[in-house]
């Protein structure tokens, strides 16, 4: 297979990822979680049932986050998850009256699993930010799309309600097909400041979400009141925001991303203090915090993930989105029980709220900085191996570059394992290895035991045989 198809291949991999999760959020969003569907269908109970949702979903990634990969990738449970999901909101649209808040929670907590299961999914993903990107921005589209179940009769819209209980089927469907290889070893992450990170990004979360979150809370209904015939704008451009920093994190860094979104809610609090009773004004202040919005949930997925494979911890995914679902919700909760005054009855909460954003962005940029290094070294050692392998003519005899196709394994192998890896294609030894790498016989062994479970090989005679098949 040759470069080019490889890279179309994973592409296409990459897209029918991304549409799996954006099939799971599409049904959380539009229906259980506060989604137009649940309003329609359940009326004044549906304020209740979706924070029962919420509620329950949150403690499902606290506690699922804890499940051994065996139980939280095993292909049956996904799919029967996703078959239990369908056949609840199928029995919750029809018959709203039988204990409607038991089955949200429910659905609120197997929905979790049902996520946590797609994380595999995205730690083995060549495009992350693509896959990220796309799912994302598919979900508010459609998304938008069901803002405008207003328009349909009841009855009909009972009907396609019932019928997005597919779409977390088809997701888990598309989850078990995938044969998932582990991205995490036991391998020692060094010497990191891990409780430095872990309370730099709970900052991160509590100052982006609550406060984006709690402006959000207050700006939309105000934009609707203004203009109520546009109502479901926002996810459209939520969606078209989301893809456009996407292709920016994908040809820069997404580490930037979360400076960008701590100042864009800064800027969109900022403009507050000028006041909202002109339309223009609403509007910037609008766009600015869902830019900020976009910006912080994209950077805080790939920031997750980043995490999860620094620290070879998959508990960091579920936990930390369990910490992003709390910050989101609870701005809403607050005001709605009278514990925060609204923001906008005081222009003193909007400078409050500007300054913190402010500065906590160069703490953030100062303790995530092993990240940026991780995600840099990373880069370097698979642009290295890219250009080694993509010599062309340009490889004269004796050379040290490697011309050959990049094997299928190499993207599950650590930064210590891709280097093992090329040494032993040049034909090291172990002894040799321990030499240039500066590490012990015994390290060697360890990473050699890694390569050889993750490239299908059962001893390095196999191992070697697909070497020099590639060469």
């Amino acid at each position: 297979m040759t470069v080019s198809q490889k890279i179309k291949l994973a592409l296409t991999d990459s897209i029918l990822n991304a549409l799996a999760l954006a099939l799971i959020f599409t049904w959380i969003l539009s229906y259980p979680m506060h989604g137009p569907f649940l309003e329609e269908i359940f009326g004044p109970k549906a304020y209740i049932l979706g924070h029962v949702f919420t509620f329950c979903h949150g403690l499902g990634l606290f506690v699922f986050a804890f499940l051994p990969p065996s139980i939280s990738s095993e292909k049956r449970i996904v799919t029967f998850t996703g078959s239990i999901i369908c056949a609840l909101t199928c029995i919750w649209t029809f018959f709203p009256s039988v204990n409607p808040y038991i089955i949200s929670g429910i659905l609120g907590l197997i929905s979790a699993y049902l996520v946590l299961a797609w994380v595999p999914v995205f730690l083995n993903e060549e495009n992350p930010v693509i896959t990220i990107g796309l799912a994302m921005t598919a979900a508010n589209l459609l998304l938008g799309l069901a803002g405008f179940t207003h328009f349909l009769s009841y009855p009909f819209i009972k009907i396609v309600a019932s019928f997005t209980g597919l779409a977390p089927l088809l997701g888990a469907l598309n989850i078990s097909n995938k044969h998932l290889t582990s991205n995490l070893t036991n391998e020692e992450p060094g010497r990191i400041n891990k409780t430095g990170i872990i309370l730099s990004v709970i900052a991160f979360s509590a100052a982006a979400y609550f406060s984006g979150g709690l402006w959000f809370r207050v700006i939309m209904p105000l934009f609707y009141s203004r203009w109520p015939e546009v109502i479901g704008l926002d996810s459209f451009i939520y969606a078209v925001f989301y893809f456009a920093l996407a292709l920016y994190a994908r040809k820069f860094s997404y580490i930037w991303l979360g400076p960008v979104a701590l100042s864009l809610l800064g800027l969109g609090l900022a403009t507050v203090i000028i006041g909202l009773d002109r339309p223009v004004e609403t509007i910037i202040t609008l766009l600015l915090l869902i830019a900020g919005l976009c910006a912080t949930d994209l950077y805080y997925w790939l920031t997750l993930r980043g995490l999860t494979k620094m620290l070879n911890c998959r508990k960091v995914f579920g936990l930390g989105l369990g910490v992003s679902l709390f910050f989101i919700t609870a701005p809403g909760i607050a005001l709605d029980v009278q514990l925060l005054p609204s923001p906008l009855s005081s222009s003193t909460t909007a400078v409050f709220g500007a300054c913190l954003l402010f500065i906590i962005n160069p703490l953030i940029i100062w303790f995530l900085r092993p990240l940026q290094q991780y995600e840099q070294d990373k880069n370097v050692s698979l642009n290295n191996f890219d250009e080694k392998n993509r010599g062309g003519n340009d490889v004269k005899a004796g050379d040290d570059k490697l011309d050959r196709e990049i094997p299928a394994f190499w993207y599950d192998l650590t930064n210590t394992e891709k280097k093992v890896y090329e040494l032993i294609y040049n034909g090291c030894t172990d002894s040799e290895i321990s030499e240039k790498l500066v590490i012990s016989r015994h390290t060697v062994k360890f990473h050699v035991r890694n390569i050889l479970r993750k490239s299908g090989t059962s001893n390095r005679k196999e191992l070697l045989q697909i070497v020099k098949a590639s060469k």
